[in-house]
């Protein structure tokens, strides 16, 4: 019996794909370890009060993964539709990162969650964000080895 072998671009693609679940993945920690420290810098200088629950830990790894979560989806499929997905992607990141803090400003704006909603809490909260797109649009190409074969 003998065995066949892999077809060159499956095995490609397939390593493609690897190479973007170990880009994810550093990506997400290193996301939420910038995103814990500006939560702790914030927590240190300012009361932030319980009732503000975007800037409690747990929402802030939820939202740190789901933020690259979508950018690891977005660079996946720039790979397999356009010759260079690192190029759209990155023009990609700003509109998505602009469009990521109206929610933040909304909350602001609306003095929400009982009157927690100050600079203190909310800008924080942005810094987050930015740092998130920063990691997104730097790691996820570099890591991704995002030329195609």
């Amino acid at each position: 019996m003998t065995t066949q072998p892999t077809p060159a671009p499956a095995a490609s693609s397939k390593a493609e794909g690897h190479g973007l679940l170990r880009a994810a993945a550093i990506t997400v920690a290193v996301a939420l370890a910038v995103n814990l420290l500006i939560w702790a810098v914030a927590t240190a200088i300012s009361d932030v009060p319980d009732r503000f629950t975007p800037l409690q830990p747990g929402a802030i790894a939820f939202f740190s993964i789901v933020g690259v979560v979508g950018a690891v989806a977005l660079f996946g499929f720039l790979r397999s539709r356009v010759d260079d997905p690192t190029r759209t992607f990155r023009q990609v990141v700003p509109v998505a990162l602009a469009v990521s803090l109206i929610p933040d400003v909304v909350i602001w704006a609306n003095d929400a969650y009982d009157g927690a909603a100050k600079a203190e809490t909310v800008l924080p909260l942005m810094a987050m964000h930015v740092a998130t797109a920063i990691a997104c649009a730097t790691l996820l190409p570099m890591l991704a080895n995002s030329r195609r074969r």
